[in-house]
Order: C-alpha cells, then sequence, then structure tokens
C-alpha cells in the first residue's frame, strides 16, 4: 500500500518560492514535472519542527482547543479527532496527559496555560499519521 504526502493547493509563484514548502519536496515551477519525488530528509523535520508558520499554526491550534469547554481529556480527543480523523488510543491518551503535565511543570503554568497545549499541538503536527495519508 502506497503512503501518500498531504497536500495542499496554494497559488504559486515563480520567483518567490516559500521555503517551507521547498522543504518538503515542492515542485520546482519553472519546469513541469510527470510524477512528484517523495524524499524524506532531516531537513523536513527540522522545517516542521523549527519554522515559524508551524509553530504559529500550533499556537493557533491550541488557542482554539483552549477556548472549547471541556476537560484536558476531552480536548485531547478532538485534537486526535481533527488530526487523524481517529479517537486516541488509551496508551496516546496517557502520553498526551503526561505530556500535558510535563510541560505545565516546564513552563510554570497551569493546566489551561496556552504554551503546554501549543508544545502538544506542536507534536501532534510532527506525527508521522499527521504529514502522510495511508
Amino acid at each position: 500500500m502506497c503512503k501518500c504526502r498531504r497536500y495542499i493547493y496554494i497559488n504559486a509563484r515563480r520567483n518567490f518560492l516559500t521555503p517551507l514548502l521547498l522543504a518538503i519536496d515542492y515542485p520546482v515551477t519553472f519546469t513541469p514535472i510527470s510524477r512528484r519525488g517523495a524524499a524524506t530528509i532531516p531537513a523536513q523535520a527540522l522545517t516542521l519542527m523549527n519554522d515559524p508558520f508551524v509553530v504559529g499554526q500550533a499556537q493557533r491550534w491550541a488557542e482554539q482547543t483552549l477556548a472549547e469547554s471541556g476537560s484536558a481529556v476531552e480536548r485531547i480527543e478532538r485534537l486526535y479527532q481533527t488530526a487523524f480523523a481517529r479517537p486516541p488510543t488509551a496508551d496516546e491518551l496517557s502520553s498526551a496527559i503526561d505530556f500535558l503535565q510535563e510541560q505545565s511543570l516546564r513552563h510554570g503554568g497551569g493546566s489551561d496555560d496556552v504554551r503546554v497545549w501549543t508544545d502538544l499541538c506542536h507534536v501532534l503536527m510532527n506525527v508521522k499519521e499527521f504529514i502522510f495519508i495511508e
């Protein structure tokens, strides 16, 4: 079974290629190609971990999550539904709760600290299941 990377259609300008998209195999717009490449290189993972756009999107997702009512477990379940179109397994739920507790101690904030939830959202955006569609 082939794994395919998730794609977003955007308007491409030949002279202003986005560095984020270039890191994840965005085709060069100067020449036509018949098939997309499928390389996975360290720069892709580093870009998803460090790119300001990705971090900003994780923060927006965390803010939206915190704006909704519910317990931490319910919020985690909604994050998994949004990211992976499935509920978290018992192990994933337990790991996410442990992660939130550790990050809460690290940031010195409470369980509703946006930085804590931003970190969790950022982690979920870097999971292989989020990046590839089976």
